[in-house]
Formats: structure tokens, C-alpha cells, sequence
């Protein structure tokens, strides 16, 4: 097999290329930058791509974003044929359909070298190697311009749909972690004076951002949270046999009077009531 490159362009307009290296060298492929959007999608090759000093390990199927001024560079790990596609264009092409840049969204939502990879996996409606091969074949048959606008439309519109997913999940993620670093702090200062301030200050976040990710959690805010795992301690402690003064002194409440109030709110008896176990 002889090297190939097949280039099929639009005059001030977007381009697509089918690529192949029988023998590919790392000194062929130099750290370089664009002033376009770039979409690639490896077809094969035992090689990576390094993207603003992150560095992405390729699989078939898989593709690279990078948009203008992101460095990115080939990195040739050992013999094999590498076989791409590359699909590039301007902001202007997306305009030019009449389309809002929103729909690079995936490309500029998000820091430099971050996100840049996306597997044949993650799409429901396409497969990116076989959606670029028909996208090649379809331009050498019809109006190149046209096919090129049509299919980088619905491929922009497929990897945002990806992209989202990713943001959402990383978000979630986030406030899970956030949400259990607010309990493991809770529980450890349970019978210590505790509030809502003192758990946003724990975390950097602010009291309605604290009892958002806490009630998403848990179902109750802070407040109630606390309340609720002191009443059950002081439960057991005087079941145990410890006076109810002392056993709500010992549980973080402070003022017997409310503390009495709020346990026959609560439970409908006095808490002298509870017998032991």
C-alpha cells in the first residue's frame, strides 16, 4: 500500500481529507496550530495525539476536536498504518447555513486540552468512520459545498449531544463529591455546634448553593438533616439510661427548653417518656 491523500475542498470553504501512511514518521507530524475548527476521526494507527500537552491514546472510530490556536501534534508510537479523515472549517461556515455558534459548543465550552476525545461509543446516531467515508464518497458525486455544510451540520449537532452528556455527568459527579464531603463533615461535628454557615464555609460555597446540593442528596435541608440524627442519638441515649438533660447536652442541643419543644414536636411525648430499652 503507497501513501495516500485524497482532499476534497470548497474555495473559502470547509475541507475533508482521507489520509493514509503505510509508513508513518513522528518527523512528518510537527507540533503545529490552526485558525480553523478541526474534526479528526482515526480509521487505524498505532499512534496518540497530544492536544496543549494532554496527551490522547487513538483507537479506531474514536475523534479529536481542536478548534483555532489549540496546539496539537501526531505522536508516532511503533509501525502500523495510519488511516484518517479530517474534516476542517471556519466559524463562518457555520454561519453561512444560517446556524448559531452555539453549535460549536463542543469545541469552545470547555478549557484548552480538555475534552478533546470522543468514542465511537458514545454516539447513538452515528459511526463516525463510516459517517466520514459516505461524507468522501457523497463529494465526489454531488456538489461538494452542499454535502460537506450537510454532513458537518448533523456530525456538530451529534457530538454536542455527546458533549452535553459528558458536562452533565462531570457536573453531577462534582456535586456528589461536594454533597459527601457535606455529610462526612456533618456527622463528624454532629454533637458540635454546627450550622448552615459553618458547612458553606467548610466547602467555599454559598448557604442556598450548600442547601441545594444537600437537599438533592439527602431530601431535607441541612437544618432539618441535623436535627433529625441528633433526635435519633438522643433516642438512644436515654434509652440507654442517660437523663434526658444530659443526653440533649451530650447531642449538640444546648437550650433544654427548645430542645424539649422540638423532641415533642417530633415525637408526640415528653422525652422523660422513653423507657429503657
Amino acid at each position: 500500500m503507497d501513501n495516500k491523500y485524497i482532499r476534497i475542498s470548497v474555495k473559502h470553504g470547509p475541507k475533508v481529507s482521507h489520509s493514509i501512511d503505510k509508513n508513518p514518521s513522528a518527523d512528518d507530524f510537527k507540533l503545529h496550530v490552526h485558525d480553523c475548527y478541526e474534526i479528526l476521526c482515526v480509521v487505524s494507527g498505532n499512534v496518540g495525539y497530544l492536544v496543549e500537552g494532554r496527551e490522547y491514546d487513538l483507537y479506531s472510530g474514536c475523534i479529536i476536536l481542536t478548534r483555532p490556536a489549540e496546539t496539537h501534534k501526531l505522536t508516532v508510537r511503533g509501525k502500523g498504518v495510519y488511516e484518517r479523515y479530517v474534516l476542517s472549517f471556519h466559524a463562518e461556515d457555520i454561519r453561512s447555513m444560517g446556524l448559531s455558534e452555539n453549535m460549536l459548543m463542543a469545541f469552545n465550552s470547555r478549557e484548552l486540552g480538555e475534552k478533546n476525545q470522543y468514542f465511537s461509543a458514545e454516539f447513538n446516531d452515528i459511526e463516525p468512520e463510516s459517517f466520514f467515508k459516505r461524507m468522501c464518497e457523497q463529494s465526489k458525486e454531488m456538489d461538494s459545498r452542499t454535502v460537506i455544510l450537510s454532513n458537518l451540520a448533523a456530525l456538530l449537532c451529534s457530538v454536542n449531544s455527546v458533549f452535553i452528556k459528558k458536562k452533565t455527568s462531570e457536573e453531577v459527579s462534582a456535586q456528589n463529591d461536594v454533597g459527601r464531603k457535606m455529610l462526612d463533615y456533618v456527622n463528624k461535628h454532629l454533637t458540635e455546634e454546627i450550622s448552615l454557615e459553618s458547612v458553606s464555609e467548610y466547602v467555599h460555597m454559598s448557604p442556598s448553593q450548600v442547601n441545594r446540593i444537600f437537599r438533592k442528596m439527602t431530601g431535607t435541608s441541612v437544618y432539618n438533616y441535623i436535627l433529625s440524627k441528633r433526635l435519633v442519638m438522643v433516642q438512644e441515649l436515654i434509652s440507654s439510661g442517660v437523663g434526658a438533660v444530659a443526653a440533649s447536652q451530650r447531642c449538640g442541643f444546648g437550650d433544654y427548653s427548645s430542645f424539649y419543644r422540638f423532641y415533642k414536636k417530633r415525637t408526640g411525648k415528653a422525652p422523660g417518656n422513653l423507657k429503657k430499652k
